[in-house]
């Protein structure tokens, strides 16, 4: 009979001591104890290992045995690991330039870690390489994050990117709702910070998580998603849930039933807009209809987000006053004007006046300001590169900047003409101003200016009165059909300064402009057919064309006639203005400088001297111009 052995197994030992696995295996004998976990681990602790079994390593052995396989590479024991000191540490646990989600472990926190020994199993120690005091890391939890203590993880509570900023770890949402409710945008990538896929239904479902029940474009989302793949970068701020802004209602409006102004201008030939010409200011007949006021509406509302209704908010009435000559019918919308006028609506008042108002400066704001009835009154300047034409008077309370001034009658002007970059003032009337500095002025009547008057170029069929003021006049040419009474002239630098008479009216030009045309037409006669005796001529001329050339000659006798008697006209007037000369003066009260030079008809005299409180006349008799 056998002799009663238990199972026996034989373990082998790493060569560093670490790991301790079973080699061998002998079945019992004689009834021995098999093999079994509690078997195993006896023998174990009889072979002097005091490190404790892996159990289920132990049971993977056992059943091996019994399903006759091999049982090597199983590890029973294991050493106890030396142990080397870590700093604390955050780790991220995916690639934090992608999005996360709610739910979403993206990071851990990994504590110090302190220095200890290891031990082999067959008991040597083993210490660690280095020994220093661990420190740990403070991290601050911040909006939309919090700690699962199980396992050292943040988790979002949204879907952003996650931040970490001085110490603080964020997730920063990737949606934002407008102040109104009615859109979501979002910055969308193609996939999260794990590397899988975004899809449409995954930010759908987002969206609603927000409270969202508006219809979503689920089809916009997914062209929105496949572009951020295609270009391998985020596509940001986008519309992804769109409501409905409420319409509010038109304010009440007045509706002008004549023609009006372009107010944003004319095109001009080459299409582009043209911002100073905006067109004629409206003249209005009397008992005209002109305007009809329109009462307010009351708007579209609109949907938010949340699928709330947004009200609209109802128009404003429009409260028109009315003006000079403005009449509202019985049914209180319709106006009427009681005269002939410029319509004009400043402040809401309602107006057909005489004197159109312009409150501010003519510039951008206003266009070129063109009336075809009545004044122009404007409480500011005329900017450089502006227009303003009246039938009747032109009144500036600021300055001329290189502007066109038309008036039919006068324009009065508080501060000064100064005319740098070109413009021209013209006047049926007179003109008046503070100062003129390289001003262009044409009046029918006087030229009225307080003060300086410098490089201006001024004719004028009345006079130039300057002596309220300084009333200098240094530079420039001035012309004038009845005199001028100023305080000084010229300029101690003598500066070049050209003043003069010059009478002239209407027909003088008509008839200078005949005389030109009869010796134009004489001399055309006289290139066809020659300079000799009409007798001559018609001799060698061929018998067939003497009649005609014959007609032609008397015709040539007639202009003769005509340009005789138009010269001696000419002459006539020419010495009737000089008789008018000789009753007009230049006056001046204080001083006239070297450099002056008198133009008088067709004579001419330079000022050599200084001269003092003088008065420039013509004298008839000598046909000359005299100081005295």
């Amino acid at each position: 009979m056998a002799e009663r052995r238990d199972a026996q197994f034989r373990f082998a030992l790493s060569e560093d001591g670490m790991k301790l696995g079973v080699s061998r295996y002998f079945p019992p004998q004689g009834g021995g104890e098999g093999p079994s976990v509690k078997l195993l681990k006896r023998q174990v602790a009889q072979a002097g290992v005091r490190l404790p079994v892996d159990e289920q390593a132990a049971r993977e052995v056992v059943d091996s045995i019994q399903r006759d396989e091999e049982i090597r590479r199983i590890v029973l024991v294991r050493g106890v690991e030396v142990q080397e000191p870590r700093h604390a540490s955050l780790v991220a646990l995916g690639n934090l330039d992608f999005p996360v989600f709610p739910g979403d472990r993206f990071a851990r926190k990994h504590p110090p870690c302190h220095a200890s020994d290891g031990e082999t199993i067959d008991g040597r120690v083993i210490h660690p390489r280095e020994h220093f005091e661990p420190e740990d890391i403070k991290v601050t939890m911040g909006e939309n994050v919090e700690f699962d203590a199980l396992t050292n993880a943040y988790v979002s509570t949204v879907w952003g990117m996650a931040r970490l900023r001085e110490g603080t770890l964020a997730v920063d949402p990737l949606t934002h709702i407008s102040e109104d409710l009615t859109t979501v945008k979002a910055t969308l990538h193609h996939k999260d910070f794990r590397g899988q896929p975004i899809s449409a239904e995954r930010v759908e479902k987002e969206l609603r998580e927000l409270g969202v029940v508006i219809d979503i474009d689920l089809g916009r989302l997914k062209a929105l998603l496949g572009r951020a793949r295609d270009q391998g970068q985020p596509v940001p701020d986008q519309v992804v849930v769109a409501g409905r802004v409420p319409s509010p209602g038109r304010d009440g409006w007045l509706e002008l039933l004549v023609s009006t102004r372009e107010l944003a201008g004319t095109e001009d030939e080459s299409g582009r807009l043209d911002f100073r010409d905006r067109g004629t200011h409206p003249m209005v007949e009397a008992e005209q209809v002109v305007a009809r006021l329109h009462p307010p509406s009351a708007g579209e509302g609109g949907i938010d987000i949340y699928g709330k209704t947004i009200p609209a908010s109802r128009g404003k009435p429009m409260v028109v006053r009315r003006g000079e000559n403005i009449d509202v019918l019985d049914d209180e919308i319709t106006f009427i004007s009681r005269a002939k006028g410029v319509l004009s609506l400043e402040d809401n008042i309602l107006s057909a006046t005489e004197c159109l108002l312009i409150n501010d400066n003519v510039d951008l704001g206003t266009g070129n300001v063109i009336i075809e009835y009545g004044s122009v009154k404007i409480l500011g300047s005329i900017h450089a590169g502006f227009s303003v034409s009246a039938p009747k008077h032109v009144i500036v309370a600021g300055s001329i900047e290189s502007a066109t001034v038309s008036a039919g009658g006068n324009v009065e002007v508080s501060g000064g003409i100064l005319m740098p970059d070109g413009g021209t003032v013209r006047a049926g009337g007179s003109v008046s101003c503070a100062y003129a500095t390289n001003a262009r002025i044409r009046a029918g009547g006087d030229v009225i200016i307080t003060n300086d008057i410098t490089n201006s170029d001024i004719r004028a069929e009345g006079r130039l009165l300057g002596t309220r003021g300084k009333g200098h006049v240094q530079g420039g040419k001035i012309i004038t059909g009845k005199g001028m009474e100023i305080k000084e002239l010229g300029s101690e630098l003598g500066v070049n300064t050209v003043v003069g008479i010059q009478i002239q009216h209407d027909d003088d030009d008509t008839l200078r402009a005949e005389r030109k045309r009869l010796k134009e037409a004489i001399r055309k006669i006289d290139d066809a057919l020659g300079h000799d005796p009409p007798k001559t001529i018609l001799t060698r001329t061929r018998p067939e064309k003497r009649a005609a050339v014959a007609e032609v000659l008397k015709h040539r006798v007639t202009l003769i006639k005509r340009r005789k008697a138009v010269s001696e006209e000419i002459n006539q007037r020419t010495l009737a203005r000089q008789e008018e000369l000789a009753g007009i003066r230049i006056r001046v009260h204080r001083l006239i400088h070297p450099g002056v030079v008198v133009v008088m008809g067709s004579k001419k005299l330079d000022i050599s001297r200084r001269t003092e409180a003088a008065t420039i006349s013509w004298d008839a008799r000598t046909s000359e111009i005299v100081i005295g």
